[in-house]
């Protein structure tokens, strides 16, 4: 009896280190740069991964600007910021990436008013959200892939015109639910009606991430622009879920809170993918725990990339400038 006792607690004691070194924590990317000058624009920096990503590039001096739907949400998300980081240039903008009118007056306000552009972070996203746009496409695929493909379009003059005087770096989050499958063109118009197919939707917009990056790593040669796809790892997020969930979703929110990591582990990723000095060298890739990853083979397809280019500009073109 008494040696089960000693087995149940060294099993319990080595659980307990595996779950707080491997599980509930993750790398932290530790750099002495300072960013002041420097601009930085964050989709959904007023919650999460992308509050906490905020207060990291506010700590080092950057000028910050989160954009969101929920405008009074990011004016608080502010308030915290500048509180946490004792930096003052912190800005709020609203931008709906649903819906491609607000991209465009976004965008173009960008335009007017910031002189410069050195990080653009698409970190904003959804999961457990279910209807169609108002131009038949599912709200999941819309948010997390059309949404940042036309805002980075819609942006590139600036970042192009910046590239010659300093370094861009764009970041796309995008996640580990690639792996679900290869991609489904038909996926763009179906609607979810189950969590089976909430992950297969949101698997697929997270790929369309990982091509869109590398896609664009090839047709911005030549400039001094390099991007990156971040998988930040299992992290306690809101992830655009919808407030009423049906019941399974909600079993699996409570559960699996117990294994995420907190928002700042979930930044580290795309800190050091802005940040690095020798990430540049591999612009276009895809990275987790601060490293580069191997993608698996149907995620690296150049000829399923360019067609998701093609097809992303359909979709959209109506709010493209002329010359894409």
């Amino acid at each position: 009896m008494i040696q089960k006792k000693y087995i149940f607690l060294v099993l319990a004691v080595l659980f307990a280190y595996y779950w707080k070194n491997y599980i509930i924590t993750g790398p932290i990317y530790k750099t002495d740069k300072r960013l002041d000058g420097k601009t930085v624009l964050i989709t959904g920096g007023n919650v999460g991964i992308g509050k906490a990503t905020a207060i990291e590039f506010a700590k080092l001096g950057a000028k910050v600007v989160i954009a969101s739907r929920n405008f009074p949400k990011s004016q608080k998300a502010k308030d915290e910021i500048v509180k946490e980081s004792g930096n003052k240039n912190i800005h709020v903008m609203k931008l709906d990436l649903g819906d491609f009118s607000s991209i465009k007056s976004f965008a173009e306000k960008i335009h007017k008013e910031e002189e410069n552009l050195h990080y653009l972070i698409n970190n904003a996203g959804v999961f457990a959200i279910r209807g169609m746009t108002d131009y038949g496409y599912n709200r999941i695929m819309a948010i997390n892939h059309f949404g940042p493909f036309l805002l980075t379009h819609l942006l590139m003059d600036k970042i192009k015109q910046q590239s010659k005087s300093s370094p861009v770096r764009i970041i796309n989050l995008s996640s580990v639910a690639y792996q679900f499958g290869a991609f489904d063109f038909e996926m763009w118009h179906h609607d979810s009606s189950s969590v089976y197919q909430d992950f297969l939707i949101y698997g697929q917009s997270k790929l369309a991430n990982i091509y869109f990056t590398s896609e664009l790593n090839k047709r911005l040669k030549g400039f001094d622009i390099t991007t990156y796809a971040v998988h930040p790892g299992g992290i306690r997020s809101e992830l655009g879920m919808n407030d009423q969930l049906s019941w399974p979703l909600y079993i699996y929110k409570q559960f699996i809170t117990l294994l995420l990591r907190e928002p700042i582990y979930g930044a580290q990723t795309t800190l050091y993918c802005a940040l690095d000095d020798n990430v540049t060298q591999l612009s276009g890739n895809y990275f987790g725990e601060t490293t580069m990853q191997d993608l698996k083979d149907f995620a690296k397809d150049e000829a399923v990339g360019q067609e998701i280019w093609k097809e992303s500009v359909k979709v959209i073109k109506y709010y493209l400038p002329k010359d894409v």
